[in-house]
């Protein structure tokens, strides 16, 4: 008697089981590939976010740490306990010791996601005068990720749901028909993974089902898109924020220094000059103590906007201290004395100011400049030189009525 021969699947069936696993491991991939894409790409927002967010504090309680200020340093960390997606906040002085420190009242909406995404704090050390005088740390959490991976894993699934429905009347189609519409989503999740071109769509294939997926792959490039724009916008909110003084809307410290850099190696370059011009406002703590720090305040957003007003679009003005500001001037017109650009400063900031509680405020300055290359060559020296000329003018009285 012979061995009984096994039954044989038909070419149709072994072509719709061949077909039906390529379409869903097609979409499986492309599926992956988009949320890796996504999560890849939030990563990256969301460690940038947290450095800038941690300048934006190290900014904000420099001077609390000069004074080693606990109650200030809170007061400079205000800011970021407004923004979403921080968990917690340590200031530590020079010898590592926590000055100050905030924790999120909120819970963690998802503890994995936040070991995922921020295993450590992201610390940066505070520095003045070139030294280190403190630490500020930035703890994240996942409070601004949660709903994106939701949604993620949502349109994943559902993409995978429709394509197991859809890939049963596919795998009838020749094989080119069916490829050839695989391919443009390959295509799109390939671009989106390398090139991050999350603007990209998949386009009617002319199969419905493949237009369905097509159409959940689109919704999940939506929500990408939209994360991207929102982390964008938040970043370039949080840039801002690092390198411009709150108060008088001037470029702050940081800000400076890049631009004095940039202007030092640019006149080099093309043998230039220019002027560096030290401002400090006089008897502004008198002031400040006698009518209030709304006063005070008001004096400072004035100065400021009168400097502004003073300069060419562009020179370069920024507050680096309480009562301080430097001017560029550059380039510097062989026909203008630095003098003259210091006396109409000077002219400028006297003009008397109405201040809230409705007392006159006369404003002077004292004001110093330096000459690139003439007095200085280098960006400490350059400083420095117009410093010392600032606390000239002060002990001889010019600027004071």
């Amino acid at each position: 008697m012979s061995a009984r021969t096994p039954p044989r699947t038909t070419l149709q069936k072994l072509l719709s089981r061949f077909h039906f696993g390529i379409t869903l491991f097609a979409v499986a991939l492309s599926g992956l590939t988009i949320l890796l894409a996504g999560v890849t790409a939030m990563r990256g927002y969301a460690d940038r976010n947290i450095e800038l967010a941690a300048q934006l504090g190290a900014y904000g309680v420099e001077p609390a740490l000069v004074f080693n200020d606990a109650s200030a340093a809170r007061e400079g960390l205000a800011p970021l306990m407004r923004i979403p997606g921080i968990a917690k906040l340590r200031v530590l002085d020079d010898r590592g010791q926590p000055l100050t420190e905030w924790a999120s009242p909120n819970p963690d909406p998802a503890p994995l996601l936040t070991r995922a995404f921020f295993p450590k704090p992201y610390a940066v050390t505070i520095r003045r005068n070139g030294s280190a005088i403190g630490t500020i740390q930035v703890w994240g959490d996942s409070s601004t990720l949660i709903d994106y991976v939701r949604i993620g894993l949502l349109a994943g699934l559902a993409c995978l749901i429709v394509t197991a429905l859809g890939a049963i009347v596919m795998a009838r189609r020749f094989e080119y028909e069916l490829v050839k519409p695989l391919n443009a989503i390959a295509t799109v999740a390939h671009d989106v993974r390398l090139h991050r071109r999350f603007e990209k769509r998949v386009q009617p294939l002319g199969i419905a089902e493949l237009d369905r997926l097509g159409g959940d792959i689109n919704a999940l490039l939506d929500e990408l898109q939209g994360w991207q724009g929102s982390m964008e916008s938040e970043r370039a909110m949080l840039a801002h924020r690092a390198s411009h003084d709150a108060l008088t809307a001037l470029p702050n410290r940081a800000a400076f220094d890049e631009q004095l850099a940039l202007r030092l190696a640019a006149a080099r370059q093309r043998g230039g000059r220019f002027v560096l011009l030290f401002i400090d406002a006089d008897n502004f703590k008198e002031a400040n103590d006698a009518f209030g720090h709304a006063a005070g305040d008001a004096v400072l957003v004035a100065l400021s906007s009168r400097i502004r007003e003073t300069l060419r679009s562009g020179d370069f003005a920024a507050r680096i201290g309480g009562d301080e500001f430097v001017v560029l001037v550059d380039p510097l017109d062989p026909a203008v004395e630095p003098q003259a650009i210091a006396d109409r400063l000077r002219a400028s900031i006297a003009q008397p100011l109405a201040l809230p509680g409705g007392e006159l405020y006369r404003p002077t300055a004292s004001i110093g400049f330096a000459v690139f290359p003439f007095q200085a060559d280098g960006a400490a020296e350059l400083l420095t030189a117009a410093d010392a000329a600032m606390y000239a003018d002060k002990l001889s009285n010019r600027t004071r009525s």
